[in-house]
């Protein structure tokens, strides 16, 4: 295989059984990122083999994917990576967040501005069809008014 993908069985619960088997090989790179959705990613070697362990919940799952797995899988094929392009826009919402991680929260333009999904929940697979982009938050960013600028990353910067 060029490259390992899994979902789920990344986190540390009794059944997550990625990251307790790629520690235990010394295949483990890195897990638990500052990101939300998706801090427990497990990234690693298996074999020579790159592997990403995807959260389970499918917000999560996706938005390691595309700013995680995509680019890392696009430099192995040789195609390179271009960053995701953003804008700064009004947030049509208020937001309170923990200092020291990134958040990406589902969002889509309205009016000039970004509103975000009602529910944070990862496993809320609805608000992915509701939404056509991202509002990615930075690790410093800990309140957001109405009105502040705020950087929303369309699905399309992705590639999709």
């Amino acid at each position: 295989a060029d490259v390992v993908i899994t979902s789920g069985g990344a986190s540390a619960g009794d059944e997550d059984h990625v990251s307790s088997l790629m520690t235990e090989a010394g295949a483990m790179q890195m897990w638990r990122i500052a990101i939300k959705p998706g801090r427990p990613l497990a990234l690693g070697l298996w074999n020579n083999t790159p592997v990403f362990g995807l959260p389970g919940n499918p917000v999560a799952a996706m938005v390691c994917t595309l700013v995680f797995a995509r680019p890392a899988m696009a430099q192995l094929a040789g195609a390179g990576w271009v960053a995701p392009v953003g804008y700064d826009v009004p947030a049509n919402f208020t937001k309170s967040k923990k200092a020291g991680r990134r958040e990406y929260l589902r969002a889509r333009m309205c009016d000039g501005q970004v509103e975000v999904f009602g529910s944070e929940g990862s496993g809320r697979i609805s608000g992915l069809s509701w939404a056509d982009g991202f509002v990615e938050l930075a690790e410093d960013a800990q309140t957001i008014n109405k009105g502040d600028l705020v950087r929303y990353v369309p699905f399309g910067s992705f590639g999709l």
